[in-house]
């Protein structure tokens, strides 16, 4: 939970220290050079490395059905592309692209996987509901800005999958907590 929470932060203040950084006209990975290189790389390497921790402690809480197990391997995926996205910056477009897709596909692909899979009903809905959300923030969502009166970047798309991704990592960081108190 940890690992969202302060990756989205480390990545707004970014957005928010930057002179340059416009919602209306930039991605997320811009800021991954330049002055604030520093703040976005290291908040998405450091989010990258726990989200993949926390992937290890999900596995165990939900057990060894298949379809779990390949959610969970994606989400593990998807994390260690986020690591990469601030070894390869914007400044090598074709890697960037690589990993920063596998960033936001992969780890809602696990979701949906686990939600599919998963024998509760809430951890059922809210996975497959969040992966869904993520996917159309993602893939559907730059479309649909594209037809405003008004120019918006792509960071916003980013976001808004960062912040349903982050949804998920919470409910399922506190089932993982609770669990742990029983």
């Amino acid at each position: 939970m940890v690992g969202s929470v302060l990756t989205i932060g480390m990545v707004y203040a970014a957005t928010i220290i930057s002179p340059w950084f416009s919602w209306a006209t930039n991605a997320l990975s811009e800021l991954g050079v330049g002055e604030v290189s520093l703040i976005f790389n290291s908040a998405v390497m450091i989010g990258g490395v726990l989200n993949f921790l926390f992937a290890l402690g999900i596995r165990e809480y939900l057990g060894g059905g298949r379809l779990v197990k390949v959610g969970v391997a994606l989400i593990m995926l998807g994390s260690a592309s986020l690591v990469l996205v601030g070894v390869f910056t914007i400044a090598y477009p074709a890697l960037h692209g690589v990993v920063a897709l596998g960033e936001f596909v992969l780890a809602p692909i696990g979701f949906i996987l686990i939600g599919i899979s998963a024998k509760e009903g809430t951890i059922r809905t809210l996975s497959t509901a969040t992966g869904i959300a993520a996917l159309v923030a993602i893939l559907v969502l730059p479309v649909i800005l594209l037809a405003l009166p008004f120019k918006v970047g792509f960071a916003v798309p980013e976001m808004a999958e960062a912040l349903i991704v982050a949804v998920w990592i919470i409910f399922m960081g506190t089932k993982l907590l609770t669990h742990k108190q029983q």
